[in-house]
C-alpha cells in the first residue's frame, strides 16, 4: 500500500503548535527559575509579611503594609503617585481602620509577601520607572531610571532630616532599607548635603539598582549583586572588599566614639525600661548599677535607637536610648545632645546595607563630620 503524502499547510500547522509547546516549555522553566531566586530574596520572607498583618500590628499595619506586602503596596502606591506617601489611607483619604486594612487582605491568612504583582503590571511592566513621586524619606529621586521602583520602599521613611537642626526631638532609628537615602546623599546630620552628595551609582549607570542588582546578576531576582560588579565598571583591581575594608574602619570608629559617649555617662545610668530579646517583651522600672557597666554595643529595638549594656559576670541588659534614665526619671541624654542624631547617622549608614558601595563618599564625609560633632 502506497503512502500517503502529508499536505503543506498541515505540516506548517504541526510544526507551529511544536514551536508553541517548546517555547511554552522554555517559559516555563523560565518562570521556575524566577520564583527559585525570587524565594531566596527578602521579598520573600514571610516574617516580614506577618509585619503588615492586623493581628501582629493593628492599626500600625497601615504604616508596615506599605512595603511588607503586595496587597498593601498595591494599595498605597497610586497614594503615594497622587502626592500623599503617608500611611495607608482610605480612598476618601481618612485613615485606614482596622476593617478597611483587613479588606485589602492584610490579615494573617491572606497578606501575601512583595511578589510579581506588587513590582510588576500584567504586562511585566514595572510600576515606578524614572523618578520617584515624594517618599516617605521627605525626597524625590529624579533621574533614577527602573530603580525608582525599588526606592519606593528602600528609603528610610521617617520623614527629612534638615542637618543642622540642633535638636531631633526623638530616638527614632531610620527605616534599615535606607538604600535611597544613601544613594542620593540625604538626611544625616552634621553634613550639608544639600544635591552635592548624589552618588554616580544612582544616577551614571543607566538604571540604577537594577542595573548592578538584577542586569548584572546571575541571579536577577534574588536581587543580591555579585561581588565582581564592581569590576564591571571599574576594572579587576576594584572589588567589592576593597571599598568594604575602609567602610569597615570608618564604621567601627564611628559606632566606638557613640558607645564610648554612652560608656562616659554610665553613673547617670540608673533604671531602663529593660526588653527581652528573646520574649520581646518590656520590664520597666529595670535598677541598674552604673558600676556593673563595662560595655555599650549600639543596636535598634522597634524602630528606636537602642544599646546593649555589657555588665560584670557576662550579664547583659537591652534597653531603647531614650529609656535610660536616672533615679529621678531624667534620661541620660537629651534628644537634643549629639550622640542622638551621630546615632542616627550611624543607623542610616548601617541600614544601607552595602557598606560603603552605594556611595563611598557619602558614606566618608558623613561619618568623619559626625566624629568632628561628637568631639
Amino acid at each position: 500500500m502506497g503512502s500517503r503524502r502529508v499536505p503543506g499547510s498541515l505540516w506548517t500547522v504541526v510544526l507551529a503548535m511544536l514551536l508553541l509547546l517548546g517555547t511554552g516549555v522554555v517559559a516555563a522553566r523560565a518562570q521556575a527559575d524566577i520564583r527559585a531566586q525570587w524565594a531566596k530574596s527578602a521579598h520573600a520572607k514571610r516574617e516580614l509579611t506577618a509585619e503588615a498583618t492586623v493581628e501582629v500590628r493593628g492599626p500600625a499595619a497601615a504604616h508596615c503594609g506599605r512595603c511588607h506586602s503586595e496587597q498593601g503596596f498595591r494599595a498605597w502606591l497610586p497614594q503615594m503617585q497622587a502626592g500623599n506617601p503617608g500611611l495607608i489611607a482610605k480612598p476618601d483619604g481618612s485613615p485606614a481602620d482596622l476593617p478597611y486594612l483587613a479588606s485589602l487582605g492584610l490579615t494573617r491568612f491572606s497578606v501575601r509577601p512583595i511578589t510579581c504583582n506588587a513590582c510588576h503590571t500584567t504586562d511585566f511592566k514595572l510600576r515606578q520607572v524614572g523618578s520617584t513621586p515624594l517618599l516617605p524619606a521627605g525626597f524625590r529621586a529624579i533621574g533614577v531610571g527602573l530603580g525608582a521602583q525599588c526606592m519606593t520602599c528602600h528609603n528610610s521613611r521617617n520623614g527629612a532630616i534638615t542637618w543642622n537642626r540642633p535638636d531631633p526631638g526623638r530616638y527614632q532609628a531610620p527605616h534599615v532599607a535606607s538604600q535611597a537615602d544613601v544613594l542620593m546623599g540625604k538626611n544625616v546630620y552634621f553634613l550639608d548635603y544639600g544635591n552635592n552628595f548624589i552618588s554616580p551609582h544612582a544616577t551614571f549607570i543607566g538604571d540604577s539598582c537594577v542595573t548592578c542588582h538584577v542586569r548584572m546578576s546571575k541571579a536577577p531576582h534574588a536581587f543580591a549583586a555579585e561581588t565582581t560588579v564592581c569590576s564591571r565598571c571599574h576594572g579587576a583591581d576594584v572589588t567589592a572588599s576593597r571599598v568594604q575594608e575602609t567602610t569597615h574602619t570608618l564604621m567601627a570608629e564611628l559606632e566606638k566614639a557613640i558607645a564610648g559617649r554612652i560608656l562616659a555617662a554610665k553613673e547617670r545610668i540608673q533604671v531602663i525600661t529593660s526588653w527581652d530579646p528573646k520574649t520581646d517583651k518590656d520590664t520597666p522600672n529595670t535598677a541598674v548599677d552604673p558600676a556593673a557597666i563595662v560595655g555599650v554595643e549600639l543596636t535598634e529595638i522597634h524602630g528606636q535607637q537602642a544599646v546593649k549594656l555589657n555588665l560584670t559576670g557576662g550579664r547583659a541588659l537591652y534597653s531603647q536610648l531614650g529609656n535610660l534614665k536616672d533615679n529621678a526619671g531624667r534620661p541620660t541624654f537629651a534628644t537634643s545632645d549629639p550622640v542622638v542624631r551621630a546615632g542616627w547617622n550611624y543607623f542610616l549608614l548601617h541600614g544601607d546595607s552595602s557598606e560603603g558601595i552605594h556611595n563611598p563618599r557619602f558614606y566618608r564625609q558623613t561619618i568623619l563630620t559626625t566624629l568632628d560633632a561628637l568631639r
